[in-house]
């Protein structure tokens, strides 16, 4: 979007003229920021529940997201007390897929149960169960690379309908 915005350096008016349309310019970039922040954390959010696994649908109903007016700021929050095992993984299934960003002393066979894996009970299915560990799902990671992919078009789309 490209404006010129001229006037005469000699004429109060012309000034004055100018001043006013460089505070409505300057209104529409915030208004359509706004909007694009809003527009990109629901996106965001739309986009994490896609890529969540539904086992029990515990951790997709845990994520929420809001958008903060006072500070143009979007969240997406996740809930469940579980959801840093999804997103970087454990055990040696975790460690032969790893998150693409490993968090620092992000440890995958704690304790070093190998390919033997290990037993635990599952309260909510009522029962023992057996695994080696989860791989990194990384929706936490993805989904800021998607916000990255999509923030200049949503810029984009609100300045265009301000």
């Amino acid at each position: 979007m490209s404006q010129t915005i001229s006037f005469n350096v000699f004429s109060r008016s012309s000034i004055a003229k100018a001043r006013e349309r460089l505070t409505k310019i300057q209104q529409k970039v915030e208004g359509s920021a706004a909007e694009a922040v809003q527009n990109l954390t629901q996106a965001g959010y739309e986009y994490m529940l896609t890529l969540v696994p539904i086992e029990s649908g515990e951790l997709a109903e845990s994520i929420t997201w809001e958008y903060d007016e006072q500070t143009n700021i979007g969240r997406i929050r996740v809930g469940a007390d579980y959801a840093l095992f999804v997103e970087y993984g454990t055990g040696i299934v975790g460690a032969s897929n790893p998150h693409p960003e490993p968090a620092p002393g992000w440890t995958y066979d704690v304790n070093a149960h190998g390919e033997k894996g290990w037993t635990y009970f599952d309260e909510k299915q009522n029962r023992y169960r057996w695994t080696k560990g989860e791989p990194a799902h990384a929706f936490v990671y993805k989904t800021r690379e998607y916000m990255k992919s999509i923030a200049d078009e949503k810029l984009k789309v609100a300045m265009a309908g301000a």
